[in-house]
């Protein structure tokens, strides 16, 4: 298959599955890669997806609950200020660390201080207060995410993209699983501000990574950024060098990219609320998750490296994307049936699978998009994207159930009716992936 940048024949690529991935942790960057996801991976979640669970159980109105989801607009602005942690040296831990280093250390720290934070201010202390600190876990994060991301890309030979983004995810995965489940569990033992507060435990994880990681040896030049005229040129550089790469596929790339994640980003802020509101304990869902939705997104990660190994990175983000509209379809499916274990186990199963394939499969596709000269800038942009368009609307979410209740006259019936709609949202990312191969297409027939 013609290559999607490009339009050349493929390089024949070392599969990137779960198998690899393991077989290769004797490789200190690729495990140290791993747990870097890991650290990465718990923060968002919960901001993001686990404090809907809580704040549902504390009795806030879906709409809020809706709003509050757009915390983790952080993660998808941090293109914003990504150039300043390409090009900035932090002093003193700068010099002691490395440039990408001590920039993971900064966010790890201030990612400590705002879940702890959260963890003792609670929704009952003033949810303005608590919006506040889960605000500072969702910057840090975010600022944290764009120096591993760097690193990730900076320590891999262009051979080694899709092994070091499979472990990359698979970490990040565990993460995601890390950020909620155990979460969920401690909730109905120890309560939730505790267990958020023993979740902050997970930073061990990036400070330990941190410590052992070599700095990448590509040299940089740390000119320092005076006047509105150097701050603007370390903005506009990244965009500059896409273009100089990439030219008119940019106008179907950065499309793909900002719609592929919106059929889950619609949904993310409700299933929580849906899961409570159908009477499911945390323990329950906790339970669901870990023997279920977990394994599945492992096999996702496995899928992801198979099919791109035989048809291609772009056919497993097809395949990761349509099946997560047919998950969302499930949860419609599920609100009608009153709480159906049987289903809720079958969703489980797509929606895990389904995010573990389509996150799996961009993010190598992304990484190849980048260019050396400004890495953590150009995948900031490109992994804000990602979230940006499809967080903004899932804020909506809460507001949208809470006015389709009132049409259909029922809880449940407001929900299945806007998960029934938000498969639609998988349409438009199908169509640019077939333009994308379109294009490469046509571009490997026409002579050099």
């Amino acid at each position: 298959m013609a290559d999607i940048v490009t339009g050349q024949d493929e390089p024949v690529r070392p599969s990137a599955g779960l198998r690899e991935v393991l077989g290769s942790l004797r490789q200190p960057k690729v495990a140290i890669a791993m747990v870097f996801g890991i650290a990465t991976g718990m923060p968002p979640v919960m901001v993001g997806v686990t404090l809907g669970y809580w704040l549902r159980q504390e009795g806030v109105a879906l709409t809020a609950i809706g709003f509050m989801a757009w915390v983790g607009i952080f993660v998808s602005a941090k293109f914003l200020w990504a150039p300043f942690v390409d090009w900035i040296r932090l002093p003193v831990i700068g010099r002691l660390l490395g440039h990408r280093r001590s920039w993971m250390l900064l966010g790890q720290i201030f990612v400590t201080i705002g879940t702890l934070g959260m963890a003792f201010a609670g929704p009952s202390g003033g949810l303005a207060v608590f919006a506040g600190f889960a605000m500072l876990t969702s910057f840090a994060a975010a600022t944290q995410d764009i120096a591993v991301d760097a690193w990730r890309i900076e320590s891999a030979r262009d051979e080694e993209q899709d092994l070091m983004a499979s472990a990359y995810i698979l970490g990040l995965r565990s993460g995601y699983f890390l950020g909620n489940v155990p979460i969920l569990a401690a909730s109905g033992i120890i309560g939730w501000q505790a267990a958020y507060a023993f979740a902050s435990l997970g930073g061990i994880a990036g400070l330990s990574a941190l410590l052992l990681a070599r700095e990448p040896a590509k040299p940089r030049d740390f000119a320092p950024l005076t006047g509105l005229g150097s701050v603007g040129a370390a903005l506009i550089r990244p965009l500059k060098v896409f273009w100089q790469d990439h030219g008119t596929g940019l106008y179907i790339f950065l499309p793909l990219i900002a719609l592929f994640f919106l059929p889950d980003g619609l949904i993310v802020p409700m299933v929580g609320p849906l899961y409570i509101d159908l009477g499911f304990s945390t323990a329950e869902i906790a339970g669901m998750r870990t023997a279920i939705g977990f394994p599945a997104t492992l096999g996702g990660v496995v899928a992801a490296g198979l099919i791109g190994l035989r048809y291609g990175t772009l056919a497993a983000m097809a395949v990761g994307v349509g099946l997560a509209g047919l998950s969302n379809l499930g949860f419609c499916i599920l609100a009608l049936s009153g709480g159906s274990k049987v289903i809720w186990a079958g969703i489980t199963v797509v929606e895990g699978f389904s995010g573990g394939l389509a996150m799996a499969s961009i993010v190598a596709w992304a990484s190849r998009l980048t260019n050396p000269v400004a890495t953590a800038a150009q995948f900031a942009l490109l992994s804000s994207l990602m979230s940006l368009l499809s967080g903004f609307l899932g804020g909506f979410a809460g507001l949208g159930v809470t006015l389709l209740q009132s049409v259909a006259g029922s809880s449940m019936g407001g929900f299945a009716l806007y998960f029934a709609f938000s498969p639609l949202a998988a349409i438009p990312p199908l169509i640019l992936i077939w333009l994308v191969v379109r294009r490469a297409r046509r571009m490997a027939q026409t002579p050099l």
